[in-house]
């Protein structure tokens, strides 16, 4: 495709999908680190079919943590992360960030924020110059404050603000509604 380069997606599969299961580009299940939660099969869903909609390719971010499998014990791991502020060490780099210009984030909404993950992934990389589109599953939340977030950590990247958000229980028939929200953007 023509605008991969330009307008290439490299999409983020964070947090959930950190440890628990891989979507590499080809959309591979078991990065060996924990048991696929049916919430990362849900993010790493949404952002296989996102990257398959852009052409563009597919990242997911990494973690040395193994978070745990059960949805109840997860989040309330994510809710401690919070309360520490945690940095977790990534496991996985972005080797030719300066390829992309335009930058997919996706990661399912914790406790009203964003996983802790991605607060590591924002602080290793500089998005200066790029556009970040993000895109998330939420229980109810929708982005809550993620993208000001976002906007804060990288100021000197251009934070669009029409992201997506979908609730995780509708994710599976999403491919429709993500269709029309990259249609809008111009993918």
């Amino acid at each position: 495709m023509a605008f991969k380069k330009k307008y290439a997606a490299a999409l983020m599969t964070a947090a959930l999908a950190v440890s628990l299961s891989a979507c590499g580009a080809e959309g591979s299940a078991d990065s060996g680190s924990a048991d696929s939660s049916p919430a990362a099969e849900e993010e790493a869903s949404q952002s296989a079919e996102a990257g398959t909609q852009t052409g563009g390719d597919l990242f997911s971010i990494q973690t040395e943590e193994v978070y745990p499998a059960d949805g109840g014990d997860l989040i309330d791991y994510a809710a401690d992360e919070q309360d520490e502020d945690a940095r977790p060490e990534l496991t996985t780099q972005i080797e030719n960030l300066d390829d992309y210009d335009t930058i997919f984030v996706g990661f399912p909404n914790w406790w009203g924020d964003m996983p802790m993950p991605l607060y590591t992934f924002f602080d290793e990389y500089d998005f200066s110059g790029k556009t970040i589109i993000p895109f998330n599953s939420h229980n109810g939340s929708r982005f809550s404050g993620t993208i000001d977030t976002i906007a804060e950590l990288e100021p000197d990247a251009e934070v669009i603000e029409d992201g997506f958000t979908i609730n995780e229980r509708d994710v599976p028939d999403a491919a429709g509604d993500i269709a029309s929200w990259l249609d809008e953007l111009g993918f």
